[in-house]
């Protein structure tokens, strides 16, 4: 059980990195490539709700504040993943 705490740790600190990956490059003009293709795979489930979120409640905002909602959506699910393992 505990290597599975580990292993879905890693998973969640990995997203988080490749949440703050996609919005460092966000600020850089990289045309697209493989790479940053295979970011948008893994960040954008969780980056598209607070999208959505602010074009609904704040439209027209210049600032994206979807990163900051896609790690406390990411802090959700970990904290619900966490608590399941533990009561296994």
């Amino acid at each position: 059980m505990i290597l599975l705490q580990k292993a879905f740790s890693l998973l969640f600190s990995i997203i988080e990195l490749l949440i703050m990956i996609d919005v460092i490059l966000s600020w850089i003009y990289i045309k697209d490539n493989s790479f940053t293709r295979l970011i948008h795979i893994f960040t954008e489930p969780f980056l598209s709700p607070g999208r959505k979120i602010q074009d609904r409640l704040m439209p027209g905002l210049p600032v994206d504040l979807s990163p900051i909602m896609g790690l406390f959506i990411l802090w959700i699910i970990e904290s619900i993943v966490n608590t399941l393992l533990g009561i296994f």
